[in-house]
């Protein structure tokens, strides 16, 4: 469990934090999936990780669709 900060940030626990193997920089995405959110750890690798977002986390369309959608995600 962990609390939302008056930022609305969260810190990973660190369990979450060592089987995600997360560093510092890493990018997690939040997915929806019906009625519950999955976290994600994406490749650092912005290729690697536009690949394992169509396989995944079921986006459509082409990778610049996808990028587009990730880029999103930072804003």
């Amino acid at each position: 469990m962990t609390k939302l900060s008056s930022k609305f940030q969260i810190t990973l626990p660190k369990r979450v934090r060592e089987d995600l193997q997360a560093k510092e920089g890493d990018r997690i995405v939040f997915i929806k999936d019906k009625d519950k959110w999955v976290l994600i750890k994406l490749p650092r690798d912005t290729v690697d990780a536009l690949r394992y977002l169509g396989r995944h986390a079921k986006l459509k369309g082409t990778a610049r669709d996808v990028h587009r959608e990730m880029e999103a995600w930072e804003g």
